[in-house]
């Protein structure tokens, strides 16, 4: 058996040689060359996976270590009689740890008062929870919005995206869907923006092509008073650099890269690759993670907006990533992969269940 995955996942050859030849290449790279022959494709997002890249393959199993599809042509496997898995909230945690420092940097350079501030978190899944409970331990004000879960009962409390736009921090935490009753692409638009509470502050952390890019740029460059904490732009790689200029923060679709998040994606899909194969998971996720060091909150939080990014920034220094990413400068199309390719370790801080 011959399995080609992204040379980006951590632990792919530990865990999965014992059962096949395994080739690494780079994910915006693979091609249908490649899968040849090929058995198994294991990817990231930066991989397209449809028919134009498995047609002329044996493949028979895909799986993706994100916790997103939008990549996958799930539709066209299912005809093909492919098995496919993914990793959903292989890393919930890494993404919640980033907002809570880009929402803690924030108060910082703006000197807000996080006690007096309400987050509105779009998108309740695996990753919007762990949001939460991020907030929680900081008795940080929040809402949720999340249409989905709300009609399938879904036993939170819900609100409006009107009401959403009248927090003090947005932050966006849904799939990339078109094709549906309810799109999430554009989902953050011109109308959303324009409707934002003056002085506030968006992030999104989820897809590129849920915020309208250049709408978010007009808006910015007509004088509204709002800032953008962008870890995800639509074209990767090709980012709108105006509008990285215009943002607080920039980084390049790091928000989940833990070590943690990423050997949980890759663990996951060993999982359902051993159940694919009929064959026992030998190997437990508890011996394959680093331990950490993890965060314990300072004093008085609240009363001084510098304590708590100081607090958190040993832990995990959102500047770091966004100086990277603006020295790439006008070759930023270039270099984005490289920033994920060699991005340092960074490891999880926070006690969360």
């Amino acid at each position: 058996m011959k399995i080609v995955a992204d040379e980006n996942m951590p632990l792919v050859k530990e865990l999965f040689e014992p059962f096949a030849e395994v080739q690494l290449i780079a994910g915006r790279k693979i091609t249908a060359e490649h899968l040849a022959d090929a058995d198994v494709l294991l990817v990231r997002s930066v991989t397209k996976v449809s028919q134009s890249l498995l047609q002329a393959s044996k493949v028979k199993f895909v799986g993706s270590a994100t916790i997103g599809t939008d990549h996958i042509d799930r539709d066209y496997l299912a005809e093909q009689g492919i098995h496919f898995a993914y990793a959903p909230g292989c890393n919930a945690q890494a993404v919640a740890e980033y907002v809570l420092v880009a929402i803690s940097y924030w108060a910082k350079i703006r000197n807000k008062q996080l006690s007096d501030c309400r987050v509105g978190i779009i998108g309740a899944g695996n990753v919007g929870s762990k949001v939460v409970q991020a907030l929680e331990l900081l008795e940080i004000d929040y809402v949720l919005n999340d249409p989905p879960l709300e009609a399938q009962g879904d036993t939170r409390q819900f609100v409006s995206l009107e009401a959403i736009q009248q927090c003090d921090v947005v932050t966006c935490h849904v799939p990339l869907i078109t094709q549906s009753e309810r799109p999430t692409h554009h989902l953050i638009g011109q109308d959303f923006l324009a409707a934002m509470k003056v002085g506030s502050l968006l992030i999104n952390s989820s897809r590129g092509a849920v915020l309208d890019n250049i709408a978010a740029l007009k808006m910015k460059r007509s004088g509204k008073d709002i800032d953008y904490i962008l870890d995800v732009w639509e074209h990767e790689p090709r980012v709108n650099i105006e509008l990285m200029d215009e943002t607080l923060i920039a980084t390049p679709h790091i928000a989940g890269y833990t070590q943690e998040g990423k050997i949980r994606g890759t663990y996951q899909l060993y999982q359902a690759f051993c159940q694919w194969q009929g064959i026992e998971s030998e190997v437990t996720l508890k011996e394959l993670l680093p331990q950490a060091p993890k965060w314990t909150a300072p004093a008085q939080v609240f009363s001084e907006p510098e304590r708590l990014y100081q607090s958190l920034q040993p832990f995990y220094d959102i500047r770091q990533d966004d100086e990277q990413m603006r020295q790439a400068g006008a070759t930023i199309a270039e270099e984005f992969d490289n920033l994920r390719k060699n991005y340092p370790q960074r490891l999880e801080f926070l006690e969360l269940a």
